[in-house]
């Protein structure tokens, strides 16, 4: 195990890449469909929830330091349900990279490779993510820092060139509906960045702990105000009702750009963004599923696992979300629950009994 590997911009950058990961692309239409034309402002109520969790993991990574999640779950309770418990995580990443998998496999199967069957996408993206597990966390963190600037100056470019096309009366009038959309659709957003539970496991190597809680809330702060732009984006563009409409607003977006009759059709652009986001959120919840499960067993070389578990990713991706309409369905009513168990009740455990049992045994004392 190679600790210590990654540097504080580096964890960082890959924060904001995780957070930004399938949202940019997918969550403004679900978002949209929540809260109306209202949906910025749940952007917004997100990111300080946002900030508030990274803050919790800091906080936990602080107070267990350079140890993976599994063998968090052993200190906090005990051998055997400590493992139980790491199972129970373990699974939460194999089912969210099937789920991040299906993702792409179904964005190119119907915008890009439209004759390519989807089983074939899934694999070969999964190979490029396997190649990027194995290669390591140091590795990662070297890319983030190329692939995050230029998907940073993409994204202000489509900004800019979007512009011209905004109209200010789509957003009001503010909370017509009160703050109830406001308030759900800032709850869907939370369910996303409730997953940056995973980055749990990159801890151990971060080489200066000091800076972790900091650039945990930089990285959050730049990921989720980059997701809460493109929202207030697609609705000042397109206006809440096609917003809702099309599953992929933010590549409808990139369609409206033209300038001069010249520079036209750029939606590759967005979907180079979202694609390079995806496969470092992907990459970071399988190095973490199979990290951690090499942890578990007591497997001295985690990459042993790598192939055997990519399988089982492309057949839970097919699995999972059989189509479309599952997908937002999942999304909408069940996805924020479930992650909420992951990313909010089990750190808030894990930092309670330590204290819990301190106090027990200080009254039996």
């Amino acid at each position: 195990m190679h600790f210590f590997s990654l540097t504080a911009r580096q964890f960082m950058l890959l924060t904001a890449l995780f957070v930004i990961g399938d949202t940019i692309l997918y969550v403004p239409s679900n978002v949209a469909f929540v809260a109306g034309r209202d949906a910025w402002i749940s952007g917004l109520v997100a990111t300080c929830a946002g900030l508030l969790l990274v803050s919790l993991y800091g906080i936990l990574g602080k107070q267990y330091p350079r140890m993976l999640l599994i063998d968090i779950c052993k200190s906090a309770f005990g051998r055997f349900l400590g493992k139980a418990v790491g199972l129970w995580v373990i699974l939460f990443f194999f089912i969210d990279s099937g789920v991040l998998l299906w993702q792409i496999g179904d964005f190119m199967s119907t915008h890009i490779l439209m004759a390519t069957p989807i089983q074939a996408n899934l694999i070969l993206f999964i190979a490029i993510i396997v190649m990027g597990v194995r290669l390591g966390a140091e590795v990662l963190g070297r890319a983030s820092e190329i692939i995050f600037g230029w998907s940073a100056a993409l994204f202000v470019l489509f900004v800019l060139m979007l512009s011209p096309n905004l109209e200010g009366h789509r957003i009001v009038p503010l909370a017509e509906h009160g703050l109830r959309p406001v308030v759900c659709g800032a709850l869907l957003l939370i369910g996303y960045y409730l997953e940056c539970f995973v980055l749990i496991s990159l801890f151990p190597y971060l080489k200066n702990r000091e800076k972790l809680s900091d650039v945990f809330r930089k990285g959050m702060l730049i990921g989720s105000s980059m997701l809460a732009l493109t929202i207030l984006m697609s609705i000042l563009v397109l206006g809440k009702d096609l917003t809702v409409m099309n599953i992929f607003p933010t590549y409808i977006l990139a369609q409206k750009i033209s300038i001069g009759s010249i520079l036209e059709r750029i939606e590759v652009v967005i979907a180079s963004i979202w694609i390079s986001t995806l496969y470092f959120k992907l990459t970071l919840c399988f190095h973490a599923a199979v990290r951690e499960m090499a942890q578990l067993f007591q497997i001295k070389d985690y990459k042993i696992l790598s192939f055997p578990s990519a399988v089982l990713v492309v057949a839970a991706s097919l699995i999972l979300v059989p189509n479309v309409s599952y997908f937002n369905s999942l999304i909408i009513q069940t996805w924020w629950p479930y992650t909420l168990t992951q990313g909010l009740l089990l750190p808030l455990l894990l930092l309670g009994i330590p204290k819990v049992k301190s106090l027990i045994s200080a009254r039996q004392r």
